[in-house]
């Protein structure tokens, strides 16, 4: 019997570089290889039960091969998701450019926000001032007005006492009853208004309450008090508006 004699191996790392390369890629794959004959055969999906009809032994084999693609379609597809890549990158610098001028124009209106509340706080003092000013001069026109009609009623009271004065000891008609009783009126008007007689008789000097018109000697009160009174000084809420005229005892 005859020895078969080895059959040579073929280079298959020898080949010309400058050949195109027509081999086709099996994407389907776990790595990309080149498909051929082979592959084909090996990457054929697993054996199937035999059909009913099929000799036993034999398995029946799928009828759809893996998807092939050249390298031409691989090369396309990369350059399509580079070319999206790009978009997606200018896209997103232009996004960013568009948040910076947002964020700029943020804090231009914060500071303008800032600048308006620190200009109504300060019109808002301003007015508060400007209320509570008119409020109390306001206060003291009032209280100015009133003492030039409460002085003005006075002198007429004053002038009241010097009538009864002159009536002491004698008898007093109806008249005379009548006059009193809008005397009494009057002193009440006032007395609502605020006004209250200072204390001068017999009380110690008080160059706030008294105005000395002279000095006496008597025993009927101590040195520096007063011991005559010439004309009523009365006070309106507390403040004096008009001075006790009296003689003040040495």
């Amino acid at each position: 019997m005859k020895e078969k004699e080895p059959q040579p191996i073929a280079d298959v790392d020898n080949h010309d570089d400058d050949t195109p390369d027509d081999r086709v890629y099996d994407l389907d794959a776990e790595s990309a290889q080149p498909v051929t004959a082979e592959t084909e055969e090996s990457a054929e999906a697993p054996d199937v039960p035999d059909a009913p009809d099929a000799p036993q032994g034999e398995t029946r084999k799928p009828s759809r091969l893996p998807l092939k693609i050249s390298r031409k379609d691989i090369l396309d597809r990369f350059q399509e998701k580079n070319s999206a890549l790009t978009k997606l990158a200018k896209e997103k610098q232009a996004l960013e450019k568009q948040l910076a001028g947002f964020e700029s124009e943020r804090a231009a209106l914060e500071a303008q926000a800032k600048d308006n509340k620190d200009r109504w706080l300060r019109t808002a003092a301003e007015f508060e001032n400007y209320r509570k000013r008119s409020a109390k001069e306001w206060e003291l026109l009032k209280q100015q007005s009133k003492t030039e009609v409460v002085l003005e009623m006075l002198s007429t009271l004053d002038d009241f006492e010097r009538a009864f004065a002159t009536l002491e000891g004698a008898d007093e008609g109806e008249f005379v009853r009548g006059i009193r009783l809008i005397y009494n009126n009057l002193l009440t008007a006032l007395q609502k208004l605020g006004v209250s007689e200072i204390d001068a008789h017999g009380a110690p000097f008080d160059p706030t309450r008294h105005m000395a018109i002279g000095q006496i000697e008597t025993d009927e009160v101590a040195s520096g008090h007063v011991a005559q009174v010439a004309q009523k000084g009365y006070a309106l809420n507390g403040s004096v508006i008009r001075p006790a005229r009296v003689v003040v005892a040495k």
